[in-house]
């Protein structure tokens, strides 16, 4: 006796086999699709002793990040990295201050957004977090990371101007020198986009620490094998070697200290000299600890504004 299945039935197990098989193929494919990603530090000497499978999810998180013009887009979610509902990387904020909050927003590329950060607590403003976490004071610290891949002083000085103002800092701490380096601004350019954000603090009542980030071969650190190959082979975005540039650093760094209108300045350029463990996993990229060792500086220097 044979069974016969209607076509409304056939059509249901139809649509069902369909999207067996599509669903199928979409995980076959985005597995595929995540093993193409790479990240030049999943190769790099500071991460060999990562687990391989953690090195590729962080990679992957990375990649895809979702992004808005120059903006990070609200609620990502991931194992490494979370962005907030105002576009920021960390824990949640309010727009709203409280009186017994003090507020900290540290601004900067890729290196202090942290690519390459473990957690969104290696990053520098969350090392930082941590630091003015055992301050004795009676309010409360909040530091926020509005750092952005690809950011230079003219993109920070718009997010500061536009975004930054409406969240009411109390003091707004600049690391900047690689992008700006890369994007061939001149020393006067820099100088200039930090003198409008110092400005806008006095005007404010905000105060600004600005600082030259360091970068492997532009100072005197004692470079491993690969970040020699860095410094040599770091290009600029129109693809000329980085380090034909170091006088413009130079002079960068001369200039940062005529600043008037800061609250402090700092010359990064030296902070890892006396290191001799690998920190840079590219040019300008740096390591959990070399994230540690610049939060250490930031914080010595804001410390005296909050006490």
């Amino acid at each position: 006796m044979s069974v016969q299945v209607s076509y409304k039935k056939q059509t249901v197990l139809g649509i069902l086999l369909l999207l067996i098989i599509f669903f199928v193929v979409e995980s076959v494919a985005n597995i595929w699709w995540n093993f193409q990603i790479e990240c030049e530090f999943e190769d790099n000497e500071i991460f060999q002793n990562m687990n391989l499978n953690e090195k590729k999810r962080m990679c992957n998180e990375l990649y895809n990040i979702r992004t808005s013009g120059t903006d990070l887009i609200p609620n990502q979610k991931s194992e490494f990295l979370n962005i907030n509902s105002h576009g920021f990387r960390g824990q949640e904020i309010e727009l709203e201050k409280s009186n017994q909050t003090y507020r900290i927003f540290m601004v900067g590329g890729s290196t202090m957004f942290g690519m390459g950060a473990t957690s969104d607590q290696t990053t520098i403003p969350g090392y930082t977090q941590m630091l003015v976490n055992t301050i004795e004071v009676n309010y409360d610290i909040e530091v926020i990371n509005a750092g952005i891949q690809n950011a230079n002083t003219k993109t920070e000085r718009n997010l500061i101007e536009q975004k930054i103002i409406k969240f009411n800092p109390d003091l707004i701490i600049m690391y900047d020198g690689w992008n700006d380096l890369r994007e061939g601004f001149d020393s006067n350019t820099t100088i200039k986009n930090w003198n409008a954000i110092c400005d806008l603090g006095i005007k404010n009542n905000i105060d600004v620490i600005v600082s030259l980030q360091p970068i492997a071969g532009f100072g005197n650190k004692i470079l491993t094998e690969q970040e020699l190959n860095y410094s040599i082979t770091g290009l600029d975005y129109k693809n000329n070697i980085l380090k034909d540039s170091i006088q413009n650093y130079n002079t960068l760094s001369e200039q940062i200290s005529t600043l008037e209108n800061c609250t402090e300045t700092i010359d990064m350029r030296s902070e890892f000299d006396k290191i001799k463990e690998p920190v840079y996993w590219d040019q300008g990229h740096i390591s959990d600890k070399g994230n540690s060792i610049i939060s250490k500086s930031f914080f010595n220097k804001s410390s005296i504004i909050l006490e």
